[in-house]
């Protein structure tokens, strides 16, 4: 889902509205596809969660905060 976040002033793809809460948001532009001995190719265009994308939501994000 697309949030706002207001310090940023862009919209990141994360998991859900609460996600620019915790500890283990990490906004950051999309690098794109990875091409094996090229590198990166077409990212740049949006932002997302780089934790979300590299190593996936921690167990601790899917419950709610306290």
């Amino acid at each position: 889902m697309l949030v706002r976040d207001t310090k940023l002033d862009r919209s990141v793809e994360v998991r859900d509205k609460l996600c620019l809460k915790r500890p283990c948001y990490w906004p950051r532009l999309d690098p794109g596809r990875f091409v094996q001995s090229i590198g990166y190719r077409g990212g740049g265009k949006c932002w997302l969660c780089g934790t979300r994308e590299i190593h996936g939501c921690p167990a601790s994000s899917h419950q709610p905060l306290s």
